[in-house]
């Protein structure tokens, strides 16, 4: 399983884990989930805040009321960017509940964020959460540093070209605060049916996820067989007699090939190495938290994305290429 650090919030399913040591019959006890990742590329910032929950009863069933998973309109949050070690600004988010959910354990399809267009800096500030219960006085905390944005070396500014075959390093320095990085090349296209409806459709070629070394501005390097990207899209994309498929057209800002390069925080890469699934027969872990008085997960992480145009001598490679030359590409 790669590490897709793309994902804008993880939710732990390990609070309904019940333990012989836990008294359902105690006193109700708060306590605050929360889930954010800065991104200083992201022009919105989502922070998610819920309930963890414990009852006498089906935990799925309690999962589904939505007062058992989202508080109402009596929260607090506030972000302080912190540079110097001083406070430097202090600015509230604001309560969204119209962001659908998809049907799943927990209720739906209302689930709340809190949001900030507030730009995320860059200079070395570090940002501290705060969110504070206006009804019981409940609060919890965490800070974070922020990843900045990475310079890319490989790819250069040229088209992609995956027509020869010579592999191909794509490389970029390290960052601050980055633990974890990763990769993806993503090809769009559209297609046009006989009707003339138009799809637009992409194809996620993954790489495995490197890690920091000791010189922590070292090179993070992804090595790629460039003639696999042909082989990729014919296992990808199926064959269609009659439709049409181009690389032009596709929506503003997007070009055939993306980019995208993937950096976490040592917190989330500790966070991901606690939850990914177990090899062995002992499945319990241990709960890795960054939220002081609460449970949860706020860090940063970095996605930084390079769009490409594709090389004459690859768009002619795919009529020649066997993987390809039935998908009826047209340029």
């Amino acid at each position: 399983m790669n590490f897709r650090l793309s994902v804008v919030l993880l939710f732990l399913t390990a609070f309904w884990s019940c333990s012989e040591d836990i008294d359902l019959t105690a006193p109700y006890e708060e306590t605050m989930a929360v889930y954010g990742f800065l991104n200083p590329n992201d022009s919105l910032q989502y922070i998610r805040i819920s309930k963890a929950f414990l009852g006498d009863g089906n935990v799925y069933v309690m999962a589904q009321q939505q007062d058992s998973v989202n508080y109402g309109n009596i929260l607090d949050v506030k972000m302080e960017r912190i540079f110097n070690n001083v406070v430097a600004e202090t600015f509230s988010l604001t309560r969204v509940d119209t962001i659908a959910k998809d049907s799943g354990t927990f209720y739906y399809p209302g689930q709340v964020f809190y949001v900030t267009n507030r730009i995320i800096r860059e200079d070395g500030s570090k940002y501290r959460l705060v969110v504070r219960n206006t009804q019981t006085g409940y609060e919890v905390r965490s800070t974070t540093s922020i990843i900045p944005d990475i310079n890319v070396n490989v790819p250069s500014p040229s088209d992609a070209d995956f027509a020869t075959r010579l592999p191909i390093t794509y490389n970029y320095p390290s960052t601050a605060n980055a633990r974890i990085h990763d990769l993806d090349i993503i090809f769009r296209y559209r297609e046009i049916e006989t009707s003339g409806a138009v799809s637009f459709h992409a194809v996620v070629i993954p790489f495995t996820e490197k890690l920091t070394g000791a010189n922590p501005f070292g090179p993070i390097e992804f090595q790629y067989f460039r003639p696999d990207f042909f082989i990729t899209l014919g296992l990808e994309i199926p064959v269609r007699p009659g439709v049409t498929r181009r690389v032009d057209g596709l929506p503003t800002g997007q070009k055939a090939i993306e980019y995208r390069f993937y950096c976490g925080s040592d917190d989330l890469y500790t966070y991901y190495q606690l939850t990914r699934p177990s090899d062995g027969i002992v499945q319990e872990r241990p709960l890795f938290t960054t939220i002081e008085n609460g449970v949860g997960l706020f860090t940063s992480r970095l996605i930084h994305s390079e769009f490409r145009n594709l090389s004459a001598n690859t768009r002619a490679a795919f009529d020649t290429s066997a993987a390809t030359s039935n998908l009826n590409f047209q340029f």
